[in-house]
């Protein structure tokens, strides 16, 4: 158990070590503001707490159950989510899961339930580019039409998984035995554990856990809006247009990494917050 926590404490000085050596790469004499004004700043800031608000309470939500402690989750959140906005490829998502994974002391579990939160974010997000493509018009990106089709075989193997299960593994269980097919058989167990894992997090809250996203995703682009009317703006279809692609990983979007400057920043103020708040409170009860 000392041997996990060493371990566990060391990918974290070199994650986040590599992720402030980046940070400080890519927003070398960005400014506190990057030129905005003070009120270009609030509107930043409250769209980033709110946003990040939903998006929080949107996993804690997914990983009810888990026994995750309120505190716990919130300086794991504070921690992970600057990594998954600054590593390129979404490769702080590893991390992530990582994280919470030995908070659970549960792998599959946080890696299923991490990617459910992927998966919801990305959907609200192809329908929130979806709606804007279609009061916009245009020509939508070619990569979205994938996007989309994707999702749809997600969604559709997810459907459809249960009954392939079955068939299977009782056509394995009545054939004779074999190394691959006890070997098959042992693969679409873990798939259905997998399945199983999906299940129990989406019953009853998949639904809100989607709709919790497009609230994030609205409340992201209505400050993104109020921010271009107060610049002076005109075109804001092609800067909404322009920030979503860029949030896909297609382009550069100047207004995002403003977002997700004070996103940082934001992360680190509230997990020394919380941290200060802990070891008050640890302090109380010694002294009890």
């Amino acid at each position: 158990m000392k041997r996990n926590k060493i371990i566990y404490d060391l990918v974290n000085i070199i994650v986040l070590a590599a992720a402030a050596v980046l940070f400080v790469l890519e927003y070398r004499g960005f400014g506190l503001a990057d030129g905005s004004s003070a009120g270009s700043v609030v509107i930043i800031v409250v769209s980033v707490l709110v946003v990040h608000m939903v998006k929080a309470f949107r996993l804690y939500l997914a990983m009810h159950g888990t026994g995750i402690g309120l505190s716990s989750y919130l300086k794991t959140y504070c921690k992970v989510t600057p990594v998954s906005v600054i590593y390129p490829f979404k490769l702080g998502e590893l991390f992530r899961i990582y994280c919470y994974g030995h908070q659970m002391d549960n792998m599959l579990k946080s890696t299923v339930t991490v990617l459910l939160d992927r998966f919801m974010d990305t959907a609200a997000l192809a329908t929130v580019i979806f709606l804007v493509w279609l009061v916009n018009g245009g020509r939508m990106a070619s990569f979205m039409y994938f996007l989309i089709i994707f999702l749809f075989a997600v969604i559709l193997v997810y459907a459809v998984f249960p009954g392939i299960y079955r068939y299977w593994k009782k056509y394995i269980l009545r054939a004779d035995a074999t190394p691959r097919r006890i070997l098959f058989l042992n693969v679409i167990d873990k798939c259905n554990a997998v399945y199983d894992e999906i299940t129990n997090i989406t019953r009853g809250r998949g639904i809100i856990l989607y709709f919790l996203s497009l609230i994030a995703w609205s409340v992201e682009l209505g400050g993104l809006a109020v921010l271009s009317r107060a610049n002076g703006e005109t075109e804001l279809s092609d800067t909404i247009s322009g920030y979503l692609m860029a949030a896909m990983g297609s382009g550069n979007s100047a207004e995002l990494r403003q977002f997700v400057f004070f996103s940082v920043w934001l992360m680190l103020i509230f997990y020394i917050v919380i941290k200060i708040c802990d070891i008050i409170v640890s302090g109380k009860r010694d002294n009890t």
